[in-house]
């Protein structure tokens, strides 16, 4: 099943925000120019949210990997659908 292109944009521009929310986060922990209970505040939620929309893209990834055309499980859900779906009905003559 492809994905669509929509849908591969959004991907990558969750895959941006993301990159941008940790670096940020990470910038802010080493930053010493905002007191320190707003600046672990800030940083963790950066962190959390940057977690949060990568999420989706590693199980995307996870996924790829175990259900993917080169793994065993892939294959095997192949030739599967090969062996059950003929594209003839049941009821038709084969000669």
């Amino acid at each position: 099943m492809a994905r669509s292109q929509s849908s591969e944009t959004l991907q990558k521009s969750f895959l941006i925000v993301t990159q941008t929310a940790v670096g940020c986060a990470l910038g802010l922990l080493l930053a010493g120019k905002i007191g320190r209970p707003a600046q672990k505040t800030t940083a963790a939620t950066l962190l959390g949210v940057g977690a949060l929309l990568a999420l989706p893209a590693l199980i995307d990834a996870v996924t790829e990997v175990v259900n993917g055309p080169g793994s065993e499980r892939g294959e095997r859900r192949r030739l599967d659908s090969i062996r059950t779906d003929s594209g003839l009905s049941d009821d038709a003559d084969i000669l």
